[in-house]
């Protein structure tokens, strides 16, 4: 590793870019038990796409590995590392990490999140700054916070930023794993890591129907939508742009909601275009793709009536209201007695609803099954018996 490595309090950042270096990095973490991990990724901020930008990665003995990905095209021997069950994976709010890893064909095994750790100690903001100034009163900087990750060669600045989310992160790890088993909730800390490694990723289904005003379409405008946004997909990946910048997310349901228009008038008076589709081929890509999708729409016979279901409300009789009180003085007992924050991973709204509405109580995690049954028993309030239900980034 021929950089000349930068020091913080004691720890050298060391930049990984050959395979080489990948080798020598991989075969000393591996020695460790416990490693602290982290990622830079890029979702649709500068570029196109889910991206991962740099892996961090520390055992806490001296040296904080910075691996850049896109000067190393075969990572599988990190990931292997990542994958074992043996090694502890430290880590501070993993979710978005674990998505991209399984995006990759990384399944993580070993996590321990200390943001969980900090959620389930009530802590009503649980960032890796907050919790460093809280408990051992160390600030941190997070100016590189919003930096631009990939762009090349990284400068100091995003090094040590990039360092600095791991390399505090084992006795982050000690104090609040301490801290958890005295409040006697260790068990909660395990199941909620558990749940974490279970989450894979997946592509939204129908994404178009989740822009602002999508549900204000009839059916044949929201046929065009969905043919509209994947021709804005598909430049965005051309030209390595956010789809947003290709067509910001209102004009694109502003041209589904009125496919007639004249493209070049509409090119040419409508805010947030990227300039690139402006261009005659590229007027005429966007052109021939909503002819395509109103002759399919017309020979599909796509109805121009209305989903029955975009106006639908929660139902409200006697009963659901019944429901919905019995469960949420439930929950005002489950704040008193676990706090505000923490009750967040135990009781939350949607619960709620989906309880008033249906009448099971479908709980997703069982420590919480077994707080929710015991604090209705003590106020005495009947609830039907739950059952264990797998969460939506499960499913």
């Amino acid at each position: 590793m021929e950089h000349t490595p930068i020091v913080h309090e004691g720890t050298a950042i060391v930049l990984v870019e050959t395979k080489a270096d990948l080798k020598e990095a991989v075969a000393q973490l591996s020695k460790s038990k416990e490693l602290a991990l982290d990622l830079e990724f890029d979702q649709n901020r500068f570029s196109y796409g889910f991206t991962l930008c740099l892996i961090q990665i520390t055992d806490g003995t001296g040296n904080c590995y910075i691996i850049d990905p896109f000067k190393i095209d075969n990572l599988e021997p990190l990931y292997e590392l990542i994958a074992s069950p043996d090694i502890t994976k430290i880590i501070h709010h993993s979710n978005n990490d674990i998505l991209l890893l399984d995006k990759l064909g990384c399944k993580i095994k070993g996590v321990m999140d200390t943001d969980v750790a900090a959620k389930i100690l009530n802590y009503e903001r649980s960032s890796l700054a907050t919790v460093m100034k809280e408990e051992f009163d160390i600030e941190i900087d997070k100016s590189q916070q919003s930096s631009n990750w990939n762009k090349r060669p990284l400068t100091e600045d995003q090094l040590r930023y990039a360092a600095i989310d791991v390399i505090y992160l084992h006795r982050v790890k000690q104090r609040l794993v301490e801290r958890v088993k005295e409040a006697g909730r260790l068990h909660w800390l395990e199941e909620e890591n558990m749940l974490l490694e279970r989450l894979f990723y997946a592509e939204p289904e129908n994404p178009h129907l989740k822009l602002r005003n999508a549900f204000r379409l009839n059916l044949y405008q929201q046929f065009i939508l969905q043919r509209l946004f994947s021709f804005r997909d598909s430049m965005a990946q051309k030209l390595d742009k956010p789809s947003a910048y290709i067509i910001a997310n209102d004009a694109l349901v502003e041209l589904a909601n009125n496919p007639n228009t004249d493209i070049h008038e509409w090119l040419n008076h409508t805010k947030g275009l990227h300039a690139s589709l402006k261009k005659p081929a590229n007027e005429k890509l966007l052109q021939e793709a909503l002819d395509k999708a109103k002759q399919d729409a017309k020979e599909q016979g796509i109805s121009h009536e209305y989903a029955e279901n975009r106006f639908q409300r929660p139902l409200r009789t006697p009963e659901t209201e019944q429901r919905k009180e019995a469960l949420t003085q439930v929950q005002k007992k489950v704040v008193e007695k676990y706090g505000e924050f923490a009750s967040r991973l135990i009781i939350t709204q949607s619960l709620i609803t989906d309880y008033s509405q249906t009448g099971k109580l479908r709980c997703t995690k069982q420590y919480g099954m077994d707080i929710l049954l015991e604090t209705a028993a003590e106020a005495g309030i009947e609830l039907p018996k739950p059952t264990l239900r797998k969460s939506k980034l499960e499913e």
